[in-house]
């Protein structure tokens, strides 16, 4: 580890090192109670925290946040190594050899002879990799087997749509994605129309699902999709509070129009 951690380093491999041996430091007795108390569930869980907040600076095109956020995610995935390292699971040397050695036999067209011209050639060698020569194939009695239990909803329906792509369960173009969308819509509709909740909550679920589908369909990632919406709602209502305030409008439902003349200018000006 290196000696002086107080002092900026010039090169990748010490500044690294410098990272490491802080959170050493701070995990080893002594040192800080909170850090001391993470887990590898609670560091986990700020690791996602911080890459969601690296995304919104990528998003933003912010360059000081995306190098501040990054190096958030860093601390967490440190912290984590240290925890392992803590507890003589393994250690970051052998966690990053191991990730190397199945870089480079994930990409034989690269470290190897294999021929690959596209992305899709590329995910296709991948997993023949994974498969065939790493030992990953599915139980036989699990399709699902390596989707983690503990995905997010949204991501889920994507990991799974993946699955089934891999399959050949998939549309042939958009067109169909977009059928089965208004067919769920259509669902939807007449449940709420029967009044049943529970079956307006399935149907609402079903469309959801379609949605994710049509954004992979896309190459698009759900949750990215939606962060930047919401981001965007953020951003245009807090201007039409700010204008409706300049200009004495109160916010409540007698005023509704007066708010969407101001939601319409504002989509204007931007």
């Amino acid at each position: 580890m290196i000696e002086n951690y107080r002092e900026h380093q010039n090169d990748f491999r010490s500044a690294v090192d410098r990272l490491y041996t802080i959170i050493t430091v701070l995990r080893a007795p002594g040192g800080c109670p909170w850090d001391r108390k993470q887990t590898n569930k609670t560091t986990t869980e700020s690791m996602i925290d911080e890459s969601y907040e690296y995304l919104d600076g990528v998003l933003k095109r912010n360059i000081a946040s995306e190098r501040e956020e990054i190096g958030d995610v860093m601390i967490n995935v440190f912290m984590n190594l240290r925890i392992h390292e803590e507890a003589e699971e393994f250690t970051p040397v052998e966690a990053i050899n191991e990730v190397c050695d199945k870089l480079i036999r994930r990409h034989p067209h690269v470290f190897g002879d294999e021929k690959a011209e596209n992305p899709d050639e590329v995910l296709s060698l991948w997993n023949s990799v994974k498969e065939n020569i790493e030992g990953h194939k599915d139980k036989s009695s699990d399709f699902f087997s390596h989707i983690p239990s503990s995905l997010p909803p949204l991501e889920k329906a994507y990991e799974i749509q993946k699955k089934l792509k891999k399959v050949g369960f998939d549309w042939d173009d958009t067109d169909g994605v977009i059928q089965k969308i208004e067919e769920e819509l259509h669902e939807v509709k007449d449940a709420i129309a029967r009044g049943d909740q529970d079956e307006t909550e399935l149907e609402i679920g079903d469309l959801i699902f379609s949605v994710v589908n049509l954004a992979r369909f896309l190459r698009i990632r759900p949750n990215t999709a939606l962060f930047r919406t919401n981001e965007k709602v953020i951003k245009r209502f807090q201007r039409l509070f700010d204008i409706a305030s300049d200009r004495g409008i109160p916010l409540d439902k007698d005023h509704v129009d007066k708010m969407n003349e101001i939601w319409e200018e504002v989509k204007k000006q931007d």
